[in-house]
């Protein structure tokens, strides 16, 4: 009997170890968050073909409402920012016993000025926006077929000649196949770009906008979870002002409170001072399989927020020692960094291939205690069972 509880006792551990954060869906866990936990390999969540790649904030906690064929449906916060088959069980046309292929199908947001497919992505009809203009998705880039346009008889893409392109107002002809016309308007005058909007040339904010209608979760330190706007990150704005405690209470605020930031891409950001990565907390938030960075200087204001959580920051530590107790640093021969901006980003550029962390590096039950009961629960179940 002893032997038989012994055996179970480890089990449980083991289960608090793994299926925990597999379970963890039931209080909430965003889809991909899930994945990236219950996943054996750190590269199974896929960010489209190098060509086309996925953009916006993956494994962000929350949701939005957005408005499908008359219907009110409500998505994950995260939704498009990687390959997933995001319409299964949100699109109302995927509730029926016999639904669409195109449900099961993976697709993700991409950035149309720098996606070369044969096949084009699309605009979407859901309000999301990507650097102010309508958000752009892509099937082919996740290595699923588009069976959405073909249903879609009036689709740009479903016109074969130059005529039928051009008879159809939201269209263009490219020379070769037909596309979006707003995408060829839209990327000519990328450079255009209100900066104090949508971040500096150099250094544009990545996050997906438009998400007018819901709610976001970011940790502000290692306990407390504060609600943000759905938006949050998508552009230029001070995003703590309405959110954090510090900032809606009376009297003298932080200075931060009215510092304008957003998420940036680490490898397209070129400004003075590099970008910092999300505290570790929050560093489940992804970028094309990286943790997510942002930006105050590409919003045009000055960083007071990372030396007031000392600690918290990459750029706080200032050893090689201190940079290598956070799993998400790197220290570069002269100062702690992004791991990133110091092991990925040249790399990347150089290779054209997408490199990505490790999804969790740092204890992540540590971070989320609600696991840690969840695997005591299981532990304590097996245990009685057996009595």
């Amino acid at each position: 009997m002893m032997q038989s509880r012994a055996r179970c006792f480890l089990l449980g551990c083991f289960l608090l170890l793994t299926e925990a954060a597999c379970l963890a869906a039931i209080l909430g866990t965003n889809k991909s968050h899930l994945r990236a936990n219950c996943d054996k390999s750190p590269h199974r969540t896929s960010y489209g073909k190098n060509s086309c790649r996925c953009v916006g904030v993956d494994n962000l906690k929350g949701y939005y409402a957005a408005q499908v064929n008359f219907h009110h449906v409500q998505y994950s916060a995260e939704t498009g920012a990687s390959c997933d088959a995001w319409d299964q069980g949100s699109h109302p046309e995927c509730h029926g016993s016999v639904p669409p292929q195109w449900c099961s199908q993976q697709w993700c947001y991409v950035d149309p000025c720098s996606c070369d497919l044969d096949v084009p992505p699309k605009r979407t009809v859901t309000g999301v926006e990507y650097q102010g203009q309508p958000a752009h998705w892509s099937y082919k880039t996740c290595g699923s077929t588009d069976f959405f346009s073909q249903e879609n008889k009036e689709a740009c893409i479903m016109q074969t000649s130059e005529g039928e392109c051009n008879s159809k107002s939201k269209c263009a002809w490219d020379g070769k196949k037909c596309g979006d016309g707003a995408v060829v308007k839209s990327c000519k005058e990328a450079a255009a770009k209100d900066e104090s909007v949508h971040g500096k040339e150099d250094c544009r904010c990545i996050g997906l906008g438009g998400k007018d209608i819901g709610k976001t979760f970011l940790h502000i330190n290692d306990k407390d979870l504060v609600q943000y706007p759905a938006n949050v990150g998508a552009t230029c704005q001070a995003w703590e002002m309405d959110a954090h405690p510090a900032c809606l209470q009376d009297g003298e605020k932080p200075s931060w409170c009215s510092n304008k930031w957003c998420m940036v891409d680490p490898c397209k950001c070129k400004t003075k001072t590099p970008p910092l990565t999300v505290m570790q907390a929050n560093q489940h938030m992804r970028f094309q399989g990286k943790t997510a960075y942002w930006s105050y200087e590409t919003c045009g204001s000055a960083d007071t927020w990372s030396s007031s959580h000392a600690g918290k920051y990459c750029v706080s530590q200032k050893s090689e020692a201190a940079c290598s107790e956070l799993s998400k640093c790197a220290w570069n021969g002269r100062a702690c960094l992004g791991k990133a901006l110091v092991e990925i980003c040249a790399k990347q550029e150089e290779s054209g291939v997408l490199g990505m962390e490790s999804p969790f590096e740092s204890n992540s039950l540590a971070l989320h205690p609600e696991k840690v009961l969840l695997g005591m629960m299981v532990v304590f179940a097996i245990a009685y069972s057996q009595q």
